[in-house]
């Protein structure tokens, strides 16, 4: 079987740019991320990117961008992601001059493999340290032979789009608000289109690329983990808090939202 590539990632997209009378800068106003990550692109430069889905999502939209079908680059880009043996293109070139073109290393297969497997098993270790956590407050709580409740109900997470819940009913002069503020709750606005992974309680929720003008409410019963690939277009609100934009344009953010340890005057009421 013929190959059917007839030219390098970069080549294509550099050519297609060109062929519009674009700059990098130009491509980088456009899409709104750094002029390094355009010239990264061009030059298979993946490591100064990072992760194998900023890469993926930033090909996209540079390919729809200059006119070409994104399918056949995506592709490409799985067979030769491979970020930490990834190398600048004039010490490929180097290579090649000394005759070591076809030079290739075998651990590019494996990295695709197991660094998903890494980022659900991070995700994992911080869901089991926020459980450790509250079984040692409850412990903290216990007085004698005499386990003093604590009042933080079991509920699963739901997202804005989640069909609504019968109220419940309460005793001792609580009402329905109260139920509704425990926990997190976090609001996001896109301002710019920006990449986002949200995990409610340990369940991830979102893991797309979401266009401007985009408004996702989640409520969660421990914690919220929020990943924008573009901080810069992502303004947030947390139980009511605004907390304005997220970073600068192009850069990624990690924000973990996590309920609040009761403070002392609460630990006092639940002991009387």
């Amino acid at each position: 079987m013929s190959d059917t590539r007839i030219q390098d990632i970069g080549q294509q997209l550099a050519s297609a740019r060109e062929r519009h009378g674009l700059l990098p800068c130009d491509v980088a106003d456009r899409l709104r991320i750094r002029a390094m990550f355009v010239n990264a692109l061009e030059r298979q430069e993946w490591a100064v990117i990072g992760e194998f889905v900023y890469v993926r999502g930033f090909l996209k939209n540079y390919a729809k961008l200059v006119g070409l079908d994104p399918a056949p680059l995506v592709a490409q880009l799985a067979e030769e992601y491979a970020p930490e043996v990834a190398a600048p293109r004039p010490a490929l070139d180097s290579l090649a001059g000394a005759g070591l073109s076809s030079v290739r290393t075998e651990e590019e297969p494996t990295s695709r493999h197991w660094f998903p497997w890494m980022l659900g098993a991070l995700t994992t270790i911080a869901a089991a340290l926020v459980v450790m956590v509250g079984i040692s407050l409850v412990q903290t709580l216990t007085a004698g032979n005499r386990v003093v409740p604590v009042a933080t109900p079991l509920a699963l997470a739901t997202t804005s789009w989640a069909t609504p819940q019968p109220a419940v009913a309460l005793s001792d002069g609580q009402n329905d608000g109260q139920t509704q503020n425990e926990g997190v709750n976090l609001r996001l606005q896109l301002t710019q289109p920006s990449w986002l992974s949200v995990a409610v309680d340990g369940k991830r929720v979102v893991y797309e690329t979401l266009p401007a003008g985009t408004i996702r409410e989640f409520h969660g019963v421990r914690e919220i983990t929020l990943r924008a690939g573009n901080a810069g277009g992502v303004v947030a609100k947390i139980d009511g808090k605004d907390l304005g934009t997220l970073g600068h344009s192009g850069q990624v953010q990690d924000r973990i939202f996590a309920v609040k340890p009761p403070s002392e005057q609460q630990l006092k009421t639940l002991h009387e």
